[in-house]
């Protein structure tokens, strides 16, 4: 998403006592009462404030922003992804809060305060929003499948995932494959691959590490245990082709042990889990969301107050129970909704997979990653698998396309 400068201008909120807050898709019967009640909690906490609520639907969700963004009129607090708060940021339109508000920052872990900090090009060092919840998956398997193939053990480092995929090849011959996808930037992060320099203004992920990652996709796909659909740059059929038992393995959510319960009981039977695979020096990767505040607030001290109330570990913790993911602020994570005991396969998943946000070692996709440079890689490696050019050629144009982007 990529913003023209502002135009000068005034939030939408015209009245110094009145704070806009805009969300996207959250207004509905799940969260509606929970942010009537957490906004009226605020407005009695400091008398004569309100707060307007506005929830734009996800479709055109990039496009409304960068309208307002462009005008100036940007709402008071808005829920980003860090990827649109790193290009509101770099547009100059939201406030820094390293210089603005610094005290935030022992509200939240340290990674998640670490992956709202950007800088680079014609951007101010700093923290541009205020980070909000977390989802974090685990590595899923079909036993059957696997043991079919030859594969005893639940593969648990990627290591382990690609010799294993090499004995699938072996001994069923591509009548099913391990994986129907190929290596998305957040992949190269959990192999252990740097995708960024230090100071965030370049890409980096064509280096040795990074083409032997994109090497082994290739070899697993002359070793039929990479799905030939995962090369179309449509395909999005991964999770249908897990539940139809036609792959062994997929990187999912960690509640989705509901959904193969009910929708796919014969893989449910034989399902297994384990944390999310990583290489040497790789580590987990979050989505997170966030919220930033505008620069043409007229209530800067209110809309950060907000901001903050909305991210404090108690209302993070009743958001993220209720919404199924991880707060990204101190302490909250060791509530026992987010670290269950219990036997089922549920409470596993997502004990497995709160363990990276408790470690408080993880990390997001850079935001200056730009949705073309996303296509362009998918693009050049499916390329290279399939012999056209090598890993490094793919690589090199897939990293030239975002640090263009990336200006």
């Amino acid at each position: 998403m990529l913003f023209a400068v502002a135009a000068c201008g005034n939030s939408t909120s015209s009245n110094s006592n009145e704070i806009s807050f805009q969300t996207w898709n959250l207004k509905n019967d799940t969260y509606t009462p929970y942010f009537n009640d957490l906004i009226a909690a605020f407005q009695k906490e400091n008398p004569g404030v309100t707060v307007k609520w506005i929830d734009q639907p996800a479709d055109g969700y990039t496009d409304k922003i960068n309208a307002d963004a462009a005008a100036g009129t940007l709402p008071d607090v808005v829920d980003m992804s860090p990827t649109g708060a790193y290009s509101l940021a770099k547009a100059g339109v939201t406030l820094n809060l390293s210089r603005e508000d610094p005290d935030a920052e022992s509200q939240f872990t340290a990674s998640s305060w670490g992956n709202v900090t950007f800088e680079g090009d014609n951007i101010e060092e700093g923290a541009y929003a205020y980070p909000w919840y977390l989802n974090s998956g685990v590595q899923y398997y079909n036993k059957a499948v696997l043991e079919r193939c030859g594969v005893a053990d639940l593969p648990t480092d990627m290591d382990e995932w690609f010799d294993s995929a090499k004995t699938m090849g072996e001994n069923c011959n591509g009548s099913v494959s391990m994986v129907a996808s190929v290596p998305t930037l957040e992949s190269f992060g959990q192999y252990g691959v740097q995708l960024m320099n230090d100071d965030q203004t370049e890409f980096t992920f064509n280096d040795k590490k990074g083409v032997e990652l994109v090497q082994h996709f290739i070899d697993m796909y002359n070793q039929k245990a990479l799905s030939a659909e995962a090369l179309n740059n449509t395909w999005t059929g991964e999770g249908d082709a897990f539940k139809q038992g036609s792959v062994a393995s997929l990187a999912g959510s960690a509640y989705s042990v509901a959904d193969f319960e009910a929708n796919a009981p014969e893989l449910y039977k034989n399902l297994g889990v384990t944390e999310r695979l990583l290489g040497e020096g790789g580590k987990m990767n979050v989505a997170m969301e966030t919220l930033v505040v505008s620069k043409t607030t007229k209530n800067k001290g209110m809309a950060m107050k907000f901001a903050k109330f909305v991210t404090n570990k108690e209302n993070q913790t009743e958001f993220c129970t209720k919404s199924h993911t991880f707060p990204s602020v101190a302490g909250a994570v060791d509530d026992e909704a987010f670290s269950p005991t219990g036997d089922s396969l549920q409470d596993q998943a997502v004990a497995l997979a709160s363990k990276a946000v408790k470690d408080d070692n993880w990390f997001i996709a850079p935001g200056p990653f730009s949705e073309n440079a996303k296509t362009v890689l998918r693009e050049q490696i499916a390329r290279a698998i399939q012999g056209e050019q090598t890993a490094q050629e793919a690589l090199d144009a897939a990293v030239k396309v975002a640090n263009e982007d990336l200006k």
